[in-house]
């Protein structure tokens, strides 16, 4: 492999997750010693590439069953490898034999630990930022807004909720699970700063890498205006490049007419 471009890095990505997935499929407590990597990187990480003349840098997101290749640095991307372009033709001049025998991979865990650079404070997030709003963990302020939204008869109606009171510190408790928690609930701002809602990612599986989403927006004057469908796209794209999920579910009242209309917009399909 001459050339250093998007195809040629897919090719290569494709090749070198198959072949370490066959590597620790038979020795698997090697996994481990790339666990702290694969925690902050949600399994999408940067490749820099060093040859005698050039340096070159590609963004890799992930899923089961391709890779995204992005031409230069992404922000969204904790995890850096560096690499020699010689590993890259190693790898697939030999992929055939590494295949047959996974074990002579062995060799290379060394050298891309050492090459690991992992950017911990960029991945603790204090907010999120969509178009219209901002997501973020709650403070004790919130709770002045959150015990209206959350006794509110309507609301609860929408959401399929019991008549029962929830209590100050019951909301207390729920807003200290944010950024790293399941469930993760975030305060929604709008474009003022103003809390306007609640959103939630919540029954996290990191196995099947899928979680629930569900949505509230207390400030019945931002209704019909488009900070729900914001609030929705922007958790998504945490949910799916940040914390590397693959499927997000919610579910929708028949009666909530409005809500389910911004969900179908959002994208969501019908699935029963």
């Amino acid at each position: 492999m001459q050339a250093i471009d998007i195809n040629n890095i897919h090719l290569f990505c494709s090749t070198i997750g198959r072949l370490y997935r066959l590597l620790y499929n038979k020795y698997k407590f090697f996994k481990y010693l790339t666990l702290n990597a694969s925690v902050f990187s949600s399994s999408n990480y940067m490749i820099v590439i060093h040859t005698k003349n050039q340096e070159k840098t590609f963004s890799v997101y992930c899923s089961p069953n391709m890779y995204i290749i992005k031409d230069g640095i992404d922000d969204n991307i904790n995890v850096v490898f560096t690499v020699d372009h010689s590993f890259i033709t190693n790898i697939m001049n030999n992929k055939d034999d590494y295949e047959l025998n996974p074990h002579k991979l062995l060799k290379f865990i060394p050298k891309l630990l050492k090459s690991i650079q992992i950017d911990s404070e960029n991945f603790y997030k204090d907010s999120i930022k969509g178009e219209l709003v901002s997501l973020r963990a709650g403070i004790d302020s919130d709770i002045y807004y959150m015990l209206k939204w959350y006794n509110d008869t309507e609301l609860n109606k929408l959401a399929g909720w019991t008549s029962t009171k929830v209590t100050a510190s019951k909301l207390k408790y729920n807003m200290s699970r944010s950024f790293g928690y399941d469930p993760m609930n975030l305060i929604i701002d709008n474009e003022n700063g103003k809390p306007i809602g609640t959103i939630q990612l919540y029954s996290i599986d990191e196995q099947n890498k899928s979680c629930n989403l569900g949505i509230r927006i207390g400030d019945k004057d931002h209704w019909g205006k488009g900070y729900g469908q914001d609030a929705i796209n922007t958790i998504l794209r945490y949910a799916f490049f940040n914390i590397d999920m693959y499927r997000v579910n919610l579910k929708v009242y028949e009666y909530n007419v409005r809500a389910y209309k911004c969900y179908l917009k959002c994208g969501f399909k019908d699935e029963g």
